[in-house]
């Protein structure tokens, strides 16, 4: 049965009888590939091929269309032109089969001939409400069903680990991989084009698979997914999802398209530096999700979550042949954020006893160079005894008298024996091939280098330590400090309305200084006392009547960075230096395009402090984002992006300013003063719950906030506005 919102994949994925269309005779075609390979697969299954030009298929009756077939298959495959495909759904549809693969390509991924064609597919899916995998993908394998419904060679281990692709060609790649290393699967699904079927589609298929799954023998406790997305859609769900399968299992990433030109007209602050992998990233560390830098990422913890636990803490041992690698490795594990872990006088004795005087027997462990299997074998049942120990790196570089073979038999064992996770790095190229056949058999990760190796562990101990600390995200008022921000009232956000509108009405999508001020003060954040000017006289008397310092500003949608462009004037402390101002500034407007125009500003200014810079800004995949980091002119010379997810509570609030460049300055570095730090987390909520409240607010950048002993305010405001 389907979940509560899902669609009932059951039958696609464990179907009882397969179609195949466009089944051929012709060994080389992708029709006679997958009908072979569904059948060497040992589907137990009825299979039907379909092909009206030929009797039989693999000493299979054919049979000439799907209206003739017997009975109604569970699936139907799809390995026929992009056309012929799409004509063909509604008969399938008619028949009664709700489940479709379709190999085809020829979509939208050609150009606009291609995406009707697509949105024909799409049409036809919805009336009849088809499950449909692809197009342009590569199938499925589902190996506790005993089958392999796509035209590659995937290996029949079972195993425990689950992937999602959207490239069929990386799923070739990993197939082959996975067999050079006797790496088993559960299930592996091709998404190709995404047209009606997602990765949400599936996780939520698999969200009651893993509760009745059982792990293998002698595999870790988790059942992981690996992924490679080239796009996310629906992204808020997609994100609800991943992060409640993380808790007790490893989500990992490969997210494609990472480098995107940077925001090609980058309108502001926030929309510059919160670019879109900035913004997955943080989507991602909220959801407990490990992205994987590259390629070899993926493949390393696929491998190492499949095989083992993640280490309950960050202390690592090592035992190596090799003091150079070993000591390269010590650097990694700092770098990496691990910790090199203290022996116990009683391990180190116990090394003593059974090491020659020579070894080191100190973490890192130098078994020297002659060592055979029984003196790694010592040197490593010591160290994993030991309780300060939470992993452990094997090295073992081939010198001449090196048992490669039987010391990677040795580790095997001593796995079994103590449970904590092992990496090894069996460094050098033919001679250890056969060592690292050893160590595939008894599930022991193996890397080439001692610094991927370390790397894994570090990502394996991050996943532990996020899913420990950050758990699902909190909905929006659930904080302690939430509770004292109210939400906007309906009045409130209809008077926000109205200053937005005006400005639409004049063709602006980005508001004045004066408007964004208005905005914020709606909201119950504190701005400096200002006004719009026109003259020098009307600044006097701002001056007179505020009081001394001022500043003046220019407000203007050509201009984002004001204290470049001369669009800022600080510390104007008498009229003397207020008419020297005034003409700098005024010159500084007149330089701007005509089109784009300006007004220009007064304020009084605030007290000195801390500078920092807060704003929002909706991604498209998953929704608003929130922004914190160093402010002012260091915005950028910093580059101080820290990015939170909303909604936003107290909690959330101050983990995001914890990880700020700034932050040993709020809490008073040195004995400086600390800042209203409890004002500064009032702020950030209350620009989150506007950004909620008023989805037509595209970006809202506050550079900088000003953060004092006393207080927090909102000195320099820019909002754009959505234009659709």
């Amino acid at each position: 049965m389907p979940n509560k919102i899902g669609k009932d994949l059951n039958k696609l994925f464990n179907p009882d009888s397969i179609a195949i269309l466009g089944a051929s005779r012709d060994e080389k075609k992708i029709g006679h590939i997958v009908l072979k390979n569904i059948v060497n697969s040992g589907f137990r299954g009825r299979i039907f091929p379909i092909n009206p030009n030929t009797a039989s298929v693999e000493g299979m009756d054919c049979y000439a269309n799907y209206k003739d077939l017997p009975e109604i298959p569970d699936l139907a495959i799809l390995s026929i032109p992009a056309e012929a495909a799409v004509a063909l759904l509604e008969p399938i549809a008619k028949k009664g089969t709700k489940n479709i693969i379709v190999f085809s390509s020829g979509f939208r991924e050609i150009g606009p001939q291609g995406a009707k064609l697509e949105n024909s597919l799409r049409i036809v899916a919805e009336k009849y409400k088809l499950n449909i995998l692809g197009p342009n993908c590569l199938g499925f394998v589902n190996v506790s069903a005993n089958i392999n419904a796509t035209f590659s060679q995937a290996g029949s281990a079972k195993g425990n680990l689950r992937f999602i692709s959207q490239s069929g060609a990386l799923a070739s790649g990993i197939f082959d991989w996975a067999l050079a290393h006797n790496l088993g699967f559960s299930e592996f699904i091709t998404l190709g084009n995404k047209s009606v079927l997602n990765e949400n589609d599936i996780l939520r298929y698999w969200q009651d698979e893993l509760k009745k799954s059982i792990v293998p023998t002698g595999l870790s406790n988790y059942q992981p997914i690996g992924m490679y997305l080239e796009s996310i859609d629906a992204g808020k769900e997609f994100l609800n999802l991943v992060s409640k399968i993380s808790l007790t299992n490893p989500v990992f990433i490969l997210k494609a398209g990472k480098s995107k030109k940077a925001q090609e007209a980058a309108r502001s602050h926030t929309g510059s530096m919160a670019g879109d992998a900035a913004v997955q990233e943080a989507a991602f560390k909220d959801a407990c999700v490990i992205r994987c830098e590259a390629t070899e990422d993926m493949f390393d913890l696929a491998r190492a979550f499949s095989w083992e636990n993640a280490p309950k803490g960050p202390r690592v041992a090592i035992v190596s042949n090799a003091g150079g690698p070993a000591v390269i490795s010590v650097d990694m594990l700092e770098k990496e954020g691990l910790q090199l872990a203290s022996l116990s006088k009683k391990t180190i004795k116990r090394l003593q006893e059974k090491l020659p005087a020579a070894a080191n027997v100190f973490n890192p462990v130098d078994v020297l160079g002659d060592a055979l299997a029984d003196r790694y074998a010592e040197a490593i049942d010591s160290v994993l005894s030991e309780k300060n120990v939470d992993a452990l790196l094997i090295i073992l570089t081939p010198q001449v008298m090196t048992e490669i073979e039987a010391t990677a038999d040795v580790i095997g064992k001593l796995s079994a024996k103590y449970r904590k996770p092992i990496v090894c790095s069996f460094m050098g190229g033919n001679l250890v091939d056969k060592g690292e056949e050893v160590l595939d058999h008894y599930k022991i990760p193996s890397f080439r280098f001692p610094e991927r190796a370390v790397r894994t562990l570090a990502r394996m101990w991050e996943w532990q330590l996020s899913r420990r600390r950050v758990g699902i995200p909190l909905a929006a008022g659930k904080g302690k400090n939430s509770a004292k921000v109210k939400l906007l009232t309906k009045n409130t956000v209809n008077k926000i309305s109205k200053i937005t509108k005006l400005a639409k009405n004049q063709n602006r999508d980005v508001l004045s200084i004066f408007e964004a001020d208005k905005i914020l003060n709606l909201c119950g954040i504190k701005t400096p006392k200002s006004a719009v000017i026109k003259n020098l006289n009307e600044a006097e008397k701002f001056a007179k009547a505020q009081g001394w310092p001022v500043v003046l500003k220019i407000s203007s949608p050509a201009m984002i960075h004001k204290t470049d462009g001369g669009g800022v004037i600080v510390n104007i402390d008498n009229p003397v230096k207020l008419a020297a101002a005034w003409k700098k500034i005024s010159q500084a407007a007149a330089k701007l395009p005509k089109k784009s125009g300006f007004s220009l500003h007064i304020q009084k200014q605030i007290h000195p402090g801390i500078e920092m810079i807060l704003g929002v800004k909706y991604d498209e995949s998953f929704g608003n984002v929130l922004m914190a980091g160093a402010g002012g002119v260091l915005a950028e010379l910093l580059v101080d992006i820290n990015l939170k997810l909303l909604p936003l509570d107290e909690r959330g609030a101050k983990n995001l300013l914890a990880k700020s460049k700034v932050y040993p300055l709020l809490n008073g570095f040195r004995g400086q003063k600390a800042v209203a730090l409890n004002k500064l987390i009032t702020l950030m909520i209350k620009v989150g719950r506007l950004a909620q409240a008023a989805p037509w607010l595209k970006e809202i950048t506050i550079n900088p906030v000003i953060i004092n002993a006393t207080d927090a305010v909102a000195v320099d405001t820019r909002i754009i506005l959505r234009t659709r």
